[in-house]
């Protein structure tokens, strides 16, 4: 009885974390803060208008000092030159979708995690093996997302690509540029779902003791048929 309440702590704080994980990427997907830049104008005679522009999956904002442009969809006229930066370009779908997938796989180990508080599963998805498994595909999705946004950032994304060829023209340049809280969001949420396998691993139900088990049971049924007969 002492070792089953014992397990129950881990599997809840695994609920607990992975509620944190979706939470976190639920967070990143509806906000506007993947990109976040300094952008300035040179106006001469060492004088600079100052501005600031966000950027999300979906939408973004530009403020130049009292010029203010929010809730614009992100198109290659608006973003840059080298880039059409809206949910149809495939590598912000990709984006999208594996944070998607990754909230999907962090809700099931939510549920099963709960399972486990409450009962002592017989099922492999439903028992310790399921949530390495749904931990870990969600630790993959979210890492997959990081990695896409990342490339996407450098190759697209980075200085004076944020702007307009027109802004541009008009001495507009970005100071300072780099990844804003929605983005590190997600790397959050990656550290919850890893410490998750930690704590599965520490409730004491090994991968390897997992298969052994059931390998152990599988063993054991033709015995007893044997015996049966």
């Amino acid at each position: 009885m002492a070792a089953r309440n014992y397990k129950k702590v881990f599997y809840a704080g695994v609920v607990l974390l992975s509620l944190a994980g979706v939470l976190m990427l639920a967070t990143s997907l509806g906000t506007d803060f993947w990109i976040q830049a300094e952008v300035k104008r040179d106006l001469g005679n060492n004088q600079t208008q100052d501005g600031t522009m966000n950027i999300g999956l979906f939408k973004g904002c530009k403020t130049f000092t009292t010029i203010q442009n929010c809730g614009f969809q992100v198109t290659e006229e608006q973003v840059g030159l080298n880039i059409t930066y809206q949910p149809s370009h495939p590598m912000v779908a990709a984006t999208i979708a594996f944070n998607a997938g990754a909230i999907l796989m962090g809700l099931i180990a939510v549920i099963f995690s709960a399972y486990n508080v409450f009962t002592n599963p017989i099922e492999t998805f439903a028992g310790p093996m399921g949530l390495y498994i749904w931990n870990g595909v969600s630790a993959v999705f979210c890492l997959v997302c990081l990695i896409l946004y990342a490339v996407l950032y450098h190759l697209y994304l980075s200085g004076n690509n944020l702007l307009t060829q027109a802004e541009f023209d008009s001495k507009f340049y970005v100071a300072t540029s780099g990844f804003g809280y929605s983005y590190w969001l997600v790397l959050g949420a990656l550290a919850a779902f890893l410490t998750n396998e930690g704590l599965v691993y520490l409730s004491g139900k090994h991968i390897r003791s997992v298969f052994q088990n059931r390998s152990g049971s599988m063993k054991e049924r033709p015995s007893e048929d044997v015996l049966m007969y």
